[in-house]
């Protein structure tokens, strides 16, 4: 079975606050390496993102990426996966979202796969925001279903002793899994992260644990159709405004995960993204 990784945090993200109108355009490499422990050699994801920011309020998302991954035994995997997502901002504080994330892949069990998700979100510009969102996974040729239910929280700081501003996050996850031979059907995880802005630099770190099967991140842009349990991860990731339009981000993100055959190891991405907008 495979594994759908990519940048997530480098998507722009549409669901805290509204934007001016314009296109926000994003392409992205990251290179992904398994612990030797693990069956599984290395792989990579390249891919596309784009966004189109209406001054009536409206938010049009699409990306599109392939994945393929390598073997210990030799074999290769490849995985198309499309997300179309759209957000509606209203007076300032409020928006809510609905989406549909594809998967083809080589894999039978997770072959036309599909997300449907959809979510509520009430924020401050720059002050604060509260979101909720609701994920149902379905793999019809494995007749597998997956619920999961996310709630996340953020405040930003300023404070004149320390240059630049903060914002500091929170999320948990709920995760129900239709699977009968399963020992437990449900899964939960908590996420913390705190983000540094000072001009054209932001830094970002999170981390998190407990335990997940079949999650979906990233806002509905990163489904990840593996079997196998997650334990915790880290992610770090910097950016850089280039330009008044432009910019470049470099991040590195490590799960620690329980494989379908047992074996504890990693998973660490390398991620590489270029953003321009219109």
């Amino acid at each position: 079975m495979k594994t759908k990784i990519f940048l997530g945090a480098a998507l722009l993200s549409s669901t805290i606050c509204a934007e001016t109108s314009g296109v926000d355009v994003l392409l992205y490499y990251a290179p992904i390496d398994y612990g030797s422990q693990s069956f599984r050699k290395d792989g990579m994801v390249t891919g596309i993102y784009g966004a189109f920011r209406s001054a009536s309020g409206y938010v049009w998302e699409v990306e599109g990426d392939k994945t393929r991954l390598r073997y210990q035994a030799g074999n290769d995997l490849d995985q198309t996966d499309i997300t179309l997502a759209m957000t509606r901002h209203w007076q300032n504080s409020r928006s809510y979202r609905f989406g549909v994330h594809a998967i083809s892949s080589d894999d039978n069990d997770t072959d036309e796969g599909f997300t449907l998700f959809a979510g509520l979100s009430r924020y401050k510009i720059y002050s604060s925001f509260l979101a909720g969102n609701l994920y149902y996974t379905r793999y019809p040729n494995s007749d597998l279903q997956v619920w999961q239910a996310s709630s996340k929280a953020g405040k930003y700081w300023t404070n004149p002793i320390f240059q630049g501003s903060f914002l500091f996050q929170a999320q948990l996850n709920l995760i129900a899994l239709d699977e009968k031979q399963a020992d437990t059907n449900s899964y939960l995880s908590a996420e913390g992260g705190i983000s540094w802005f000072y001009n054209s630099v932001s830094l970002s770190l999170s981390a998190w644990g407990g335990s997940q099967r079949f999650p979906v991140r990233n806002d509905g842009f990163i489904v990840y159709n593996l079997s196998d349990k997650f334990n915790r991860g880290f992610k770090f990731q910097g950016s850089y405004a280039l330009t008044k339009n432009s910019s470049i981000k470099l991040g590195v993100s490590n799960d620690k995960i329980t494989e379908n055959t047992g074996v504890d190891t990693t998973i660490t991405v390398y991620s590489l993204s270029l953003g321009y907008t219109f």
